[in-house]
């Protein structure tokens, strides 16, 4: 009686984490689809200056930009992108490993590993994305001068100290997993 009662408690939060991945997995596509298409029509289809934040609309030369510009901006753009897919992708493997039942072991751990370090690469990817778009913006052939501001915003900051947080995580259920494994080979 009590094997039955423990067994259909386990298909039920079985059935609930497999829900949950699956709905996780749709969010991050939605995410990932929505990232691509801001990139694009921030650079491509609308004014540039309204989709910029604030620091970075300030730089921006009077008139539209030239397609040059436009094309240089969405270069730039794609270094945040990337390293925003990438974090993606983790969560879509950890979302997977979620649906499989698997919520400890070597991929799992890497997985987060993996994660953390694409959240510090974002934030340093931020700070170089905000100075490069602010060269592209400045740049002027006739007056013979740019500006490049350096230094990381403290939501990037912010961004490097969660990524090391997540890597931190990662090596405790790492090292967590090892130690379930060794008890477990105890008769």
């Amino acid at each position: 009686m009590i094997n039955q009662i423990e067994a259909d408690a386990y298909s039920k939060s079985k059935a609930r984490l497999t829900r949950l991945g699956q709905g996780l997995r749709l969010l991050i596509w939605l995410a990932g689809t929505l990232s691509i298409s801001v990139a694009v029509m921030r650079w491509f289809m609308f004014d540039v200056r309204a989709w910029l934040p604030p620091t970075l609309a300030a730089y921006m030369p009077s008139g539209s930009l030239g397609l040059e510009r436009r094309f240089a901006g969405f270069c730039i753009e794609l270094i945040p992108l990337i390293a925003a897919i990438y974090i993606l992708v983790m969560l879509y493997r950890i979302a997977g490993t979620c649906i499989s039942g698997e919520l400890f072991g070597s991929n799992v751990s890497q997985s987060y590993k993996n994660l953390g370090r694409g959240l510090i690469l974002l934030g340093v990817a931020n700070g170089l994305y905000t100075a490069l778009i602010t060269v592209v913006l400045t740049y002027s052939p006739n007056a013979g001068t740019i500006k490049i501001p350096l230094g990381l915003s403290t939501a990037d900051l912010y961004l490097m100290v969660v990524g090391v947080a997540f890597v931190m995580l990662g090596h405790v259920m790492e090292e967590a997993y090892r130690i379930h494994q060794e008890n477990s080979m105890i008769v």
